[in-house]
């Protein structure tokens, strides 16, 4: 029976060679895909040196360090980058290159609990139990921990119509609703006589100098340990005498 020397087309017989699948076969778009988008560059390579100093960098987009801006926004990934419509480049102040750690919030996401682009959505969905809690009082109107809290501050704008009596949106309304509590602010409002500022002035200063007293009693006490411990590194071994021999005493 005839059995062909050569594969036929679109078919390869069991002991011909299988194409090379080695990690060292690249595509001819590659370097296009780089250093035009970063595609493929370590997220955590460092930055150019030349680009920090100067603001400039002689190798341009085949540099292979990073090229950030100084101002804070760089931290996160540029959302018109994304979809390639960001006309900037490296004067952008936010991110170009795919660093999923980096990349800004899905705001439907977290509004809704999912995403209708899902999995192909750009970007970041964060689960809304691992996430910092708003502060309850903040979103009353006042938090007596101010910048200390460690609840999420987020700012909104008031609803005009609220603060003047009435309005007609209700819960459906997107602009703040602010409800104060008055137990919140009330020991930070009263009014004190002269009587007990004074008295809480002296209090405090009395306090005030317990603690310096005490402070000075502390160094007192390091400078005559510091004293001993020097004496004792100064004072001179006792010389130590050999009891005598029978012979010495005859």
């Amino acid at each position: 029976m005839f059995q062909p020397q050569l594969p036929l087309l679109g078919f390869s017989l069991p002991n011909a060679p299988l194409p090379s699948t080695g990690k060292d076969s690249h595509f001819k778009f590659e370097p296009f895909l780089r250093k035009e988008y970063g595609l493929g560059l370590n997220p955590d390579r460092p930055v150019c040196n030349f680009w920090i100093t100067s603001g400039e960098c002689p190798n341009g987009t085949n540099c292979e360090n990073k090229h950030v801006s100084k101002m804070f926004s760089n931290k996160i990934v540029c959302k018109h980058w994304l979809r390639g419509l960001c006309k900037k480049g490296d004067d952008c102040e936010f991110l170009h290159e795919y660093n999923f750690r980096k990349l800004p919030e899905c705001v439907f996401f977290s509004k809704n609990g999912f995403c209708t682009q899902t999995p192909e959505c750009l970007y970041l969905h964060i689960d809304p139990q691992t996430k910092v809690s708003n502060c309850p009082n903040y979103e009353q109107g006042f938090c007596p921990d101010g910048p200390k809290c460690s609840r999420r501050h987020i700012r909104k704008v008031a609803c005009q119509n609220y603060m003047t009596g009435f309005c007609p949106l209700g819960k459906n309304c997107e602009l703040a609703h602010p409800k104060y509590d008055p137990n919140l602010i009330q020991h930070r409002m009263l009014i004190r006589s002269d009587e007990q500022i004074i008295k809480d002035k002296e209090e405090e200063e009395a306090k005030q100098k317990l603690r310096q007293e005490h402070l000075a009693q502390q160094q007192l006490l390091q400078q005559q340990q510091q004293q001993q411990i020097q004496q004792q590194q100064h004072q001179p071994e006792p010389e130590i005498h050999n009891a005598p021999t029978t012979e010495q005493v005859q």
